[in-house]
């Protein structure tokens, strides 16, 4: 036998034994190890997650609160339209004169309607 003849003959052997192996235990703790694994994870980026928003974003809106408050002294006063404010509430404060001879559109008067309601019956020929 040459080489050849013993490389092909270990080639056809090889291939002959792909039968199904049996699962041993090993592969199903290898299994329930990646699958707690990729929980964990999981677990670690959603509290890396969870913190970033809660947290970090919370810090960042108290910073634009305290920047907003600390310039709140910066507007100007509109003297304009304070003045015009000012002589409409002294407006409002006069009385007005009204005629007595006005309508109270919610005093009436209650008159009651009686209807003539006859109860003869019609026969039919």
């Amino acid at each position: 036998m040459s080489i050849l003849d013993k490389i092909k003959l270990q080639l056809k052997t090889s291939r002959g034994s792909n039968k199904k192996k049996k699962n041993s235990p090993l592969t199903k703790w290898r299994i329930i190890t990646m699958l707690i694994t990729t929980l964990l994870i999981i677990g670690i980026f959603s509290t890396f997650y969870f913190a970033y928003n809660n947290i970090y974003l919370t810090l960042a809106n108290a910073h634009s609160i305290f920047i907003l408050e600390s310039n709140i002294g910066e507007e100007g006063v509109d003297a304009v339209g304070y003045v015009e404010a000012k002589k409409y509430i002294e407006q409002k404060k006069d009385k007005i004169n009204l005629n007595k001879n006005l309508r109270n559109i919610f005093e009436y008067d209650i008159t009651t309607t009686t209807a003539d309601i006859s109860t003869t019956t019609l026969e039919l020929n």
